[in-house]
């Protein structure tokens, strides 16, 4: 299987370069120093020039016998690209040559019974701590600088957390919402978000992302539900159905929140 990957001009549509890949790509895409970043199937980091689509460099980073399809994350710093792959391993690049800084393995592959199922969230970067979590009942927070592990919490999520001041927010499978004091890692306050769920539809309901307002939190489900929850109480405030199947993570615009579901876009005021 082989990938395309495009550049295109926005104003008018056309396409300026394109190129193939030796496997698909399973990563967000990063541009950073007129280099784009993405990670393939094989858990390679592939880096290309912005301006014609050459390949600059590309880091190897060990892979499991069958290609993953399973979702990777990619966050940037000034010079450094840190990267997870799909069995666990999260890596520290060079960003001007690809060289390996530093990496440190989170999830002990012996122990995942079922490894095809390993799940981790987006990695979010905050006061030089890079934080994320999996559906092992993980939760880490790794120096930018060295790789140690700063701290983990037994949190099961793959949903993106979100990092203010000194307090990370984050929603588990089961419906639960912890806020973590970032420094320490100490468990602040879990409140229970799902409780206005029957026991039958709650085993169902999974969480697919959040964003953050003022006063509320907005947290989309795979069964086409918004739930707003207050963030000072962690209380569900109320819960509007949106669609009966799996809709996007809430995203803010121009004080907008947008949701997307297969080929539409919702605006909620």
């Amino acid at each position: 299987t082989i990938s395309k990957y495009y550049a295109l001009n926005l104003e008018s549509g056309n396409i300026l370069w394109s190129f193939y890949n030796d496997a698909p790509f399973i990563s967000d895409v990063k541009i950073k120093k007129g280099k784009i970043f993405a990670v393939d199937s094989n858990n390679v980091l592939k880096c290309y020039s912005l301006k014609d689509g050459s390949l600059i460099w590309e880091y190897k980073s060990d892979s499991s016998i069958i290609k993953s399809s399973k979702k990777t994350s990619i966050a940037i710093t000034e010079n450094k690209v840190l990267f997870n792959n799909s069995i666990g391993d999260v890596s520290a690049i060079d960003i001007n040559n690809g060289n390996l800084i530093w990496l440190t393995p989170t999830a002990n592959k012996q122990n995942l019974i079922q490894p095809y199922l390993f799940k981790t969230s987006d990695l979010v970067i905050k006061d030089n701590a890079v934080l994320f979590s999996n559906n092992n009942n993980e939760f880490f927070s790794i120096d930018v600088d060295t790789g140690f592990i700063n701290w983990k919490q037994k949190i099961n999520s793959y949903v993106r957390p979100a990092a203010f001041n000194d307090l990370i927010f984050t929603i588990s499978l089961e419906g639960y919402f912890a806020v973590i004091d970032n420094p320490s890692g100490n468990i602040i306050r879990i409140t229970d978000v799902f409780d206005q769920f029957k026991i039958k539809k709650r085993k169902k309901i999974k969480p697919i992302g959040f964003s953050i307002g003022e006063k509320d939190i907005f947290l989309s489900t795979n069964q086409g539900k918004l739930l707003i929850i207050d963030i000072l109480t962690g209380k569900t405030k109320s819960t509007l159905k949106i669609d009966n199947e799996k809709i996007s993570r809430p995203f803010f615009s121009n004080k907008n929140l947008y949701l997307i579901k297969e080929d539409s876009i919702i605006k909620l005021n």
